[in-house]
């Protein structure tokens, strides 16, 4: 089972944002663990953004 802190603490997202994801799941279990490994993998794999000085 998927939860809220361990959404927040493995994703390092916001609470919003984990809560968003349990709703997007709608209850079904096997949806939300679906989805959180997703997001898992895509922030494992997705390289930083830098921002460098400037304004723009």
């Amino acid at each position: 089972m998927v939860t809220r802190e361990e959404i927040k603490t493995n994703l390092e997202c916001s609470d919003m944002y984990a809560q968003k994801l349990i709703e997007y799941a709608q209850g079904d279990e096997e949806k939300l663990e679906d989805i959180y490994y997703l997001k898992l993998d895509e922030r494992r794999s997705r390289p930083s953004v830098i921002h460098f000085g400037g304004d723009k």
